[in-house]
């Protein structure tokens, strides 16, 4: 057999094999290890308001009543953690910028927004939004500069938790790099 030929037929093989798959498993984040308020100020924030945007998207576009209930929990606990940050932030003197969501946080947004298939997508960014989030929220907890932003983090720890058991159940514990 030609070794093109060969070539072209294993990389087609490979090509249908990886599309048959249903949902690939993304890797688990990398381990994050944020110590300093400069760092993780800013990327809590954008987290926190990517989670509430693409939630707010969610109520408008999906017609699940799970994806939904989840949506509504989202908002409301990500706008009261939001509203603790800050009041920790100002307590603590930490120099802050207006909130606002990164690069990262507003490609995946516009992503889930395009997506043929919204819930799948929102469901899949919430997931990998909330692992990062908790790997963010450990790290900080455990190795924060500022002991009132590293107490925050800690306290908040549980509900991020929580938020991700949900996201599991609701995508069967899987998801797609966006």
């Amino acid at each position: 057999m030609n070794f093109k030929v060969l070539f072209v037929s294993s990389a087609l093989a490979l090509g249908v094999a990886g599309c048959m798959t249903p949902m690939a498993t993304a890797p688990a984040p990398a381990p994050v290890a944020v110590t300093s308020a400069a760092e993780f100020v800013p990327t809590a924030t954008s987290s926190n308001l990517f989670e509430i945007e693409s939630s707010r998207l969610a109520l408008q576009r999906s017609r699940d009543p799970e994806v939904r209930r989840f949506a509504q929990q989202m908002i409301r606990d990500h706008n009261a953690a939001g509203r603790r940050m800050t009041s920790t932030v100002r307590r603590a003197g930490v120099p802050t910028s207006p909130p606002a969501m990164n690069a990262k946080h507003q490609q995946i947004l516009a992503t889930v927004q395009a997506a043929p298939d919204f819930d799948a997508a929102y469901v899949n960014a919430q997931l990998m939004a909330h692992q990062e989030a908790v790997a963010l929220f450990t790290s900080y907890s455990q190795n924060g500069d500022v002991p009132q932003l590293a107490q925050f983090a800690g306290a908040t720890l549980p509900t991020l938790e929580m938020h991700l058991e949900h996201v599991q159940a609701l995508g069967g514990g899987t998801a797609r790099a966006m």
